[in-house]
């Protein structure tokens, strides 16, 4: 007689999608970029001497007006061109980026990065936020955040989110360099303060935190995220002390002011390869 017993048959068990979860990082980092945020608007515009340090450089940078020559004179030149209607077809441009990858996911979370920092900073500049008049001579309506450079840069970080892994280190260096550029011009030109452009780097990578700790499927470690929460502030403080406690000329400060925002683009597309990845 066998001893051996009958094994019942047992079907093979497949693991399903992995569950959404939210990214407690993500969301940690968009209060992070909010304090900060807080902070570059108390300190520059809420107090007099942060109002006495941006005025010198905007009057300098109102008397220096297109004075600038050469290579760096066209691309300010080229970034004065920019228009809304190229905005909205930079929005567009990010949310068919996405459907052409059969993203539908991704083309709703590149467009709600793109406009949302856009319109999160002219929900700032222009209903939230106030400059008061802390000198002997009025400083004017308040405008930070920058709307061009928030725009700029929203675009950038939209297709970076929506783009695929494979096209993310150019599409990274050109969202980088337009950005910066566009941060430099209007600090170059008298548009803008430099706590003006420093705030809408705050604002994209706020918004940027915000979608990618909504709900996803996607791997998020913590290392990326991290460092972007953490180095976009530090930028942020770093370039007020070399621009206004050091004292920084004009053409070092415009030039801080780009290579912070540059960063900030640089900064999203390391947080993003092991967020952005599988079923939307």
């Amino acid at each position: 007689m066998s001893t051996t017993a009958a094994h019942p048959h047992r079907t093979p068990t497949h693991p399903g999608p992995p569950r959404r979860t939210w990214s407690p990082v993500a969301l940690a980092g968009a209060w992070v970029q909010l304090l900060a945020l807080g902070v570059v608007y108390w300190v520059c515009v809420r107090t007099a001497t942060g109002q006495r340090h941006e005025d010198r450089l905007h009057e300098a940078a109102l008397a220096a007006k297109g004075t600038q020559s050469g290579w760096l004179r066209r691309t300010f030149d080229l970034a004065d061109r920019l228009e809304p209607h190229h905005l909205v077809l930079g929005v567009a441009a990010v949310g068919v980026v996405g459907l052409l990858r059969g993203r539908p996911g991704r083309a709703v979370q590149g467009i709600v990065v793109a406009g949302g920092t856009l319109a999160l900073t002219e929900l700032l500049k222009l209903v939230l936020l106030e400059r008061p008049d802390l000198l002997d001579h009025a400083s004017g309506s308040n405008s930070l955040p920058s709307g061009h450079t928030a725009a700029v840069l929203g675009v950038a970080l939209g297709v970076l989110v929506a783009g695929p892994r494979w096209l993310r280190l150019p599409l990274a260096l050109a969202g980088a360099a337009a950005s910066g550029v566009m941060g430099a011009f209007v600090v170059a030109e008298g548009w803008h303060r430099v706590s003006d452009v420093l705030a809408s780097a705050l604002v994209g990578s706020l918004v940027l935190c915000c979608v990618q700790a909504l709900p996803s499927r996607d791997r998020r470690p913590r290392g990326p995220l991290v460092r972007l929460a953490l180095l976009v502030p530090a930028a942020c403080a770093a370039a007020l002390v070399v621009v206004y406690a050091a004292g920084a000329a004009l053409t070092t400060s415009y030039v801080v002011a780009g290579a912070v925002v540059a960063a900030t683009v640089l900064l999203a597309a390391r947080a993003l390869p092991r967020e952005v990845r599988g079923r939307a």
